[in-house]
């Protein structure tokens, strides 16, 4: 679906993408990885036409460059940070739904509602004017309202809130089966139950390309029970923000998370381990 070979791109003197070899085919579920500066933003951009480049770069077979529009119809696409949109949500989800043959605004209602944001009572806000949780949100909609054979994400999940990412990775799960996936991250560990290739990035070169198997229990809702030695405020408003509910008043908690974002939920509550007096995951 996406074929690159001896990629090059410079700003002024300086290379971003040195000489990159990449196949992205069918099915490929990516973890683009690697630290800031690696050049994962530049390829992601360039992959979309916005850039020029050296090589060989192919999408659907076809130059991102001179078949643009075509080529962007066939994909969804979520930045790491939102442009700014000079209109109003009813109006961007209209305009969204109008450029592309899938998308509907309905469809783009559903997803969105799906993320917890609800279209209905915003839609008159400017997008500027949204929080960050929401531009996201809508952004992430409108994206999987195309639905898209190519889904490329950067940093997709930055501004969501726990409920929000389980929502939001409960979508990227019912997506596998049709979309191929090219998401960015920093952090590799926060995708892990979604992908099945790791290709890292630095200095502008592809370090590393890796298959990996999909864990058994992403998408799989774990149902969690957790008791406290006492009411400790910070560890509550930790349990609470994931939806977590207190049983009978007292310091144990019951709550359900995706399997992938079991290893974020025990990152984020080995926190308090000292306060922690039986956890149970079932």
């Amino acid at each position: 679906m996406i074929k690159i070979k001896n990629l090059t791109k410079k700003f002024g003197n300086t290379p971003i993408l040195d000489s990159i070899d990449l196949t992205v085919n069918r099915g490929d579920r990516i973890a683009l990885i690697g630290p800031n500066g690696a050049g994962k933003t530049t390829l992601i951009r360039t992959i979309l036409g916005q850039y020029m480049f050296n090589g060989e770069l192919a999408v659907f077979d076809k130059n991102p460059r001179h078949d643009r529009v075509e080529i962007l119809d066939r994909i969804g696409y979520v930045p790491q940070l939102p442009p700014p949109i000079q209109m109003n949500v009813a109006e961007l989800v209209k305009f969204s739904a109008g450029i592309s043959r899938k998308s509907s605004v309905d469809a783009i209602y559903q997803k969105a509602a799906e993320l917890g944001l609800d279209i209905g009572k915003n839609v008159k806000k400017p997008f500027q004017k949204l929080s960050g949780g929401m531009k996201q949100k809508l952004l992430i909609a409108l994206a999987l309202g195309r639905q898209p054979d190519i889904l490329i994400m950067d940093e997709p999940a930055a501004n969501l809130d726990p409920q929000g990412r389980q929502a939001f990775l409960l979508q990227l799960i019912r997506s596998m089966e049709k979309t191929t996936m090219l998401l960015s991250s920093h952090r590799v560990d926060e995708i892990i139950n979604l992908i099945n290739r790791i290709v890292e990035m630095d200095y502008g070169r592809v370090v590393q390309d890796e298959r990996i198997d999909q864990s058994r229990f992403a998408d799989k809702m774990l149902a969690c029970r957790v008791t406290l030695t006492k009411n400790h405020e910070t560890a509550i408003r930790m349990l609470e923000d994931w939806g977590f509910k207190s049983v009978n008043g007292g310091p144990e908690f019951e709550g359900s998370f995706i399997g992938a974002e079991r290893l974020r939920f025990l990152t984020s509550i080995s926190h308090y381990a000292n306060h922690i007096q039986k956890l149970n995951i079932s």
